[in-house]
């Protein structure tokens, strides 16, 4: 029992350790904790999931050294104009932030998606930079709609509640769960992007779903075949 305990423990500990296993555990609660109107506890649960990205997304995902500067020198920015907002909100204050945010998260995925491309052998660690990508396109895209419904109001149609009389962290919810249906090109139809900018990224970001699996999946499944293939072979000649 307890060697059955100590080896339970060392596979969790094991598992925890990657480069992205961070990231994908806060990118998974800072989705399932959006904030919609639920009060204060759930807002502190927002910032400091949000807080927790950042900081995995910079240093626990084996970036170069160029990109941890650069994706740190727009983390800050981003999560001063954020807090400001929450002591003196003001409009100016969260387009600043969407702007630094969404920098940040195309820098950050982009370094990721490279990584995981580049990478000649498919691991678990792999798969999970693949996952934590796709949750970023989902996530950045989402702050990319509420910068653009900022600027020309309007943008997005809701067929259930009244996006004047809601937060602006209600606001963003919405549009999290907007971005991540139009990702998975599953489109319910109970939001939909009505003026020519949001109609445009919403469909960028189909298509950027669609060729994420398209192509980045296939080129994992394509090297994990090759390195299988290739051990096969050099199994088959030590045998014969």
């Amino acid at each position: 029992m307890k060697k059955m305990i100590k080896n339970c423990y060392l596979s969790s500990l094991k598992y925890c350790s990657g480069y992205f296993t961070q990231l994908l555990i806060s990118l998974i609660l800072l989705f399932i904790f959006r904030p919609y109107d639920r009060g204060p506890i759930y807002l502190t649960i927002w910032e400091f999931l949000l807080l927790l990205v950042f900081s995995s997304a910079i240093f626990n995902c084996d970036h170069s050294k160029k990109v941890k500067v650069i994706s740190t020198s727009l983390a800050i920015p981003a999560l001063l104009f954020e807090w400001l907002n929450l002591l003196y909100p003001q409009k100016l204050f969260v387009l600043i932030f969407l702007v630094f945010m969404i920098i940040f998260v195309f820098v950050t995925t982009t370094s990721i998606i490279k990584r995981v491309v580049i990478n000649a052998r498919v691991r678990l660690e792999t798969l999970k930079g693949v996952v934590c990508a796709y949750f970023m396109v989902a996530i950045g895209f989402s702050f990319t709609y509420f910068f653009i419904d900022l600027i020309s109001p309007g943008s997005f149609f809701f067929s259930n509640l009244d996006p004047t009389v809601i937060t602006d962290s209600h606001y963003l919810s919405e549009l999290m769960y907007f971005s991540f249906v139009t990702l998975l090109c599953i489109g319910y139809g109970d939001i939909i992007a009505v003026e020519d900018v949001a109609q445009t990224f919403a469909i960028l970001e189909g298509i950027v779903g669609q060729f994420y699996i398209a192509i980045l999946v296939s080129r994992l499944v394509a090297v994990y075949s090759f390195f299988e293939h290739k051990l096969h072979l050099v199994s088959k000649k030590g045998k014969s």
